[in-house]
């Protein structure tokens, strides 16, 4: 990821199995580990990494661009994050985080 993407933190209102949030909502992914999923949405490839529990039992997760759309992308890096955010359940609280 570069500098310039973004990424977000979230905190969970309640645990949520992200592997099944992901597949409810025909979000393709592939579990890295216990703390990691890859994931493409908007022709995206997306990180998410579980800060708080583990992917079945998430309570706080970092999500993060590792690649933007290919071609002509019709939304903004910060735009996906978000519309993506608004997919999983029990999202309570959203901010920036710093790139690494």
């Amino acid at each position: 990821m570069s500098e310039d993407e973004p990424a977000k933190h979230c905190e969970l209102a309640e645990q949520v199995n992200l592997l099944a949030a992901l597949k409810s909502t025909v979000i393709e992914h592939l579990d890295v580990d216990t703390h990691r999923v890859i994931a493409i949405y908007q022709s995206a490839v997306l990180m998410i990494i579980v800060t708080e529990g583990q992917i079945t039992s998430a309570t706080a997760i970092d999500v993060e661009i590792w690649s933007p759309p290919p071609y002509d992308p019709d939304y903004e890096p910060s735009e996906i994050l978000s519309m993506f955010i608004d997919c999983l359940p029990a999202v309570t609280a959203i901010s920036e985080t710093e790139s690494t």
